[in-house]
């Protein structure tokens, strides 16, 4: 199975690769009532808008179950080796999330992977029921919601608070990663995103 990955987007800058592991519209962390922003996910609206945006991340779920974690870093390097543009990161989750804990483990794998050749791993999770601490110790994770909150941002997570205004008081999220790098950059931290 090929490995399908992106190179930026409109809010991430094409010297980032992401990866997701499943589809905003059948989104594990949903099912289970542990996302916050479940009815304003914007990356559901993308996969109703656009016809290709489902079926592309359903495959990327189908090889990530499929294919080793090596195979899976090991595209990524190549395609870094083959890019005109220097490549300096991985960004995993931007919709969908972990299924179970075996997801966590292989994307703990990925990123270690990475990390050895130079990437900055980043993600998001709203999984605060799993264990991250693997994957915390090779990459920046966002956290959305408060089950185990102290415990995760305690070990270096990124608290992803969704707010209707920003209180000034706490980092703000710009909502564009191509002027901005807190969310893998900085840890520990609770940063603010504005309802959009």
């Amino acid at each position: 199975m090929k490995v399908e990955f992106s190179k930026g987007n409109k809010k991430l800058p094409k010297s980032t690769y992401i990866l997701n592991v499943g589809s905003a519209l059948d989104c594990p962390s949903e099912k289970l009532g542990l996302c916050p922003v479940a009815k304003e996910c914007y990356a559901k609206k993308a996969e109703r808008q656009y016809a290709t945006v489902k079926p592309y991340r359903d495959r990327q779920r189908a090889v990530f179950d499929d294919v080793s974690a090596m195979d899976i870093a090991t595209a990524i390097i190549e395609a870094k080796r083959r890019s005109r543009t220097p490549m300096t990161k991985f960004r995993f989750s931007e919709a969908g999330d972990f299924a179970d804990q075996a997801d966590v483990d292989k994307m703990a794998n990925v990123c270690e992977i990475l990390s050895n050749e130079g990437f900055k791993c980043y993600g998001y999770t709203a999984r605060t029921d799993l264990d991250l601490s693997r994957l915390i110790l090779v990459a920046g994770v966002m956290i959305s919601n408060n089950l185990n909150r102290k415990k995760w941002m305690d070990q270096g997570a990124n608290r992803f608070d969704q707010v209707n205004k920003f209180s000034g008081k706490r980092l703000r999220c710009v909502a564009d990663c191509t002027i901005c790098d807190l969310c893998s950059r900085m840890r520990g931290k609770v940063i603010e995103v504005e309802k959009h």
